[in-house]
This record gives C-alpha cells, sequence and structure tokens, in this order.
C-alpha cells in the first residue's frame, strides 16, 4: 500500500508555505531577525520565531494550539476540499509536541509567585495529548486522535504513525503533523546542557556553537489516493545509548536510514538530497555524518537547514521533511551552501556531499533524518509520483 500527501501547510522562521523556499533560497529566515531570548541566568540567545499573527480562541487556548490553528487556516480551503470526500469517522489526527502548554504554566506560576495579574491557564493545556484534541475538535475530525512527545522526532513519529493508520485500515484519510513554540523548559535546559548557541547556529562548521531553538507547526494530510507525492519510505530506531546524548558512531541513525530505504525498495545511491537534523552541536553532527558515510559513502547531497528554522523540537520532523515535500510539489528545491561567507567547515568530519556551494535539488527520492534524546531516531523518504 502506497501512503499519499494531499496537502500541506507549513510555519517556521522561513515564513509560511510558500514564501519558504523563496526565503530559504535566499538564505533569508525573517523569524530570526527578532530580539533574543534569555534563560534564568542572564544568557541570551537567537530564537526562531514565526511571525503570523495567531488567530484567538474562545476559551482561550496554548500558543501551540493556536499555532496548529494558524496553520491549518493558512490552506483550509484546500484542506476542506480534499477531506469532503471522507466520513469524519474516518480521518485521525496525530501530531507531534514537546512542549504543549508548558510556557503558559510557566507564565502563570511567575504571576501567581510574584504577585502579578494571572494569565489564562488550564492544567490540561499543558497535557501531552491537549493538541490533538484540541485540533481533532477544531476541524471535526472523529477518527482516532493522540499525540505523539519523544522529543525531536515526535512529528517525524506522527507521520509515521498516520501511515501505519492507513495500512491498518483504521482511518482513509490522517491529518499528522505537530507544533512546538517559546518556552522557557527547554530554552534552560539546553543552557543548562551547554549547547544553547549565544549567535545563530552553524552545523558542521569548526565553530560550532550549537543549538538554535526556533518554534513552529506543520500539517499534512496523507491518504491512500494518489497524489504529486508520496511518502515511500520509513524507518526509526531506540538506540538507548543516553538520555541526552547520540550514540558516537550513530548505529542508531544508521539503522533508521536503513530502514527507510529497505521500506521504500530504494538504495543509498537513489536518493538525491538528505536534510540532516543537523543540531549545530558538536556530537550531533559527528554522530549523525557518521552514519550517513557509511550509508551513502559521500555520494549524496546533503545539508542541515536548521541555521533558517532554528531547531523546532518536536515540530522538527515535519518542518525538516515539510522542506523537502514542497520542493517536491513545486518542481524542485534551491538550497543554500552549508557554510556561509566566514564560516569554515570543520574538516575532521566526513563532509564529502555536503553543500558547499548553493544547489538546486531537482525532484527525486529525498529522505528528512531526525533524532532525539534517549536514542530516538527516524528517517522518512519522500518521492514525486511522476
Amino acid at each position: 500500500m502506497t501512503v499519499y500527501v494531499e496537502a500541506l501547510s507549513l510555519v517556521n522562521a522561513l515564513g509560511e508555505d510558500d514564501a519558504i523556499l523563496a526565503n530559504l533560497a535566499e538564505g533569508r529566515a525573517p523569524g530570526m531577525e527578532g530580539p533574543l531570548v534569555r534563560t534564568v541566568d542572564g544568557f541570551e540567545a537567537p530564537f526562531g520565531r514565526v511571525t503570523i499573527d495567531l488567530p484567538d480562541t474562545n476559551p482561550p487556548s496554548s500558543r501551540n494550539n493556536r499555532l496548529l490553528r494558524a496553520c491549518w487556516n493558512l490552506r483550509k480551503t484546500e484542506f476542506e476540499s480534499r477531506l469532503k470526500d471522507f466520513e469524519d469517522e474516518r480521518i485521525a489526527v496525530v501530531l507531534g509536541t514537546s512542549t504543549s502548554g508548558s510556557q503558559e504554566f510557566s507564565d502563570w506560576w511567575k504571576a501567581r509567585k510574584f504577585g502579578s495579574e494571572m494569565p489564562p491557564f488550564a492544567g490540561e493545556w499543558q497535557e501531552m495529548g491537549a493538541p490533538s484534541r484540541d485540533f481533532a475538535s477544531f476541524v471535526g475530525a472523529k477518527g482516532p486522535a493522540y499525540t505523539i512527545a519523544t522529543a525531536c522526532t515526535s512529528s517525524a513519529r506522527a507521520i509515521i504513525s498516520a501511515a501505519r493508520l492507513l495500512e491498518a485500515g483504521l482511518a482513509d484519510a490522517v491529518i499528522a503533523g505537530g507544533a512546538d513554540t517559546f518556552a522557557d523548559m527547554p530554552l534552560n535546559g539546553f543552557h543548562a546542557l551547554g549547547v544553547l548557541a549565544g549567535e545563530r547556529t552553524r552545523p558542521l562548521t569548526d565553530h560550532r556553537p550549537g543549538i538554535t531553538i526556533g518554534e513552529g507547526a506543520g500539517l499534512m494530510l496523507l491518504t491512500r489516493r494518489p497524489s504529486a507525492v508520496k511518502l515511500s519510505g520509513w524507518g526509526e530506531s531506540s538506540d538507548g545509548h543516553h538520555m541526552s546524548s547520540p550514540e558516537p558512531e550513530g548505529r542508531g541513525a544508521e539503522a533508521a536510514v536503513r530502514g527507510a530505504l529497505s521500506r521504500a525498495g530504494l538504495t543509498p545511491d537513489d536518493i538525491v538530497y538528505v536534510n540532516l537534523h543537523g543540531t549545530g552541536t558538536g556530537q550531533n553532527d559527528a554522530s549523525e555524518l557518521a552514519a550517513m558515510n557509511r550509508v551513502f559513502g559521500g555520494r549524496t547531497a546533503m545539508s542541515s537547514t536548521k541555521t533558517y528554522t532554528g531547531h523546532t523540537l518536536g515540530a522538527a520532523g515535519v518542518t525538516d521533511a515539510g522542506l523537502l515535500v514542497l520542493g517536491l510539489m513545486h518542481g524542485g528545491l534551491k538550497l543554500p551552501a552549508q557554510f556561509s561567507e566566514g564560516q569554515t567547515p570543520d574538516e575532521t568530519l566526513p563532509l564529502s556531499g555536503v553543500l558547499r556551494e548553493p544547489a538546486l535539488i531537482a525532484p527525486g527520492p529525498v529522505m528528512s533524518m531526525n533524532l532525539a534524546f534517549g536514542g530516538s531516531n527516524t528517517a522518512l523518504i519522500f518521492e514525486p509520483t511522476s
């Protein structure tokens, strides 16, 4: 059985939907141009913001839920047109997140402690199931609805779970993706680990300052009905190496890649581009490239796009994969060079295949990689159908 992507909506620091491709080609991220954010000890860091207005809700809801609604509204007419042939009970929702409503709780707690005006807050906002529950109600989907929270692979696993629902015949259409928005918890958590960058992240360079966090959302409509783009393969693994550090040789990442290739019936040489997880930390970049080198042997174009989106955490899977799907829908993906002016590649890494010049990736099989705390690894392969 083949799973197809019928519609896509995407919003992040690059912009929204079709504007994302133009901004990425120019190496411009409007959402990265805002003020710095600050940790509890005063460390300042850039942040990749969503710049569109989010809808108000009644009753009030979390920023994550509002961002998902905004993402839907960008393509509402197309989504509704394609869903009208399906019964509501056969439409499922599977979303990924890692922050849910945690920032709203943080704001409420600080207001209570310091005696300032109390902001709106409801305890269920910070439940990990809240995004899918709220969104399914918003769009009228009455099939299975659940949220996956596996840190930075959350929305990639949501896409995989959506494909499995379709394969099992438990749904006829699945809205899959996810969202994460600014939250004090991951900002301070990454800083405590010593990997929060004080300047824009520079993956694969010899001076990698660490992670730049971003916010974003993405929604894919997946069905068994033929369309221009198909999800041809996926792989996932859980190596359980360490709570917060990747396995140094990238064995779990390699297993996910090989699983995706096997399911798609493709060889490494069939893949025309890999969007790396590429967070810009020393350990992530080294372990991921070790895995890529063993599988692809330096023959496949690859790069990381997180300089422009930031690391969108639970939304990283749909953010990174969504860029590839947008490219396939529009006849190709124009990418900037991995190393901009003044940046020096880390030549201790196996960099063969990494884009050193701007490139146009012609339509063909493309792969998106995501890696997460606890040794969670995913690989998604998308292809044009003609």
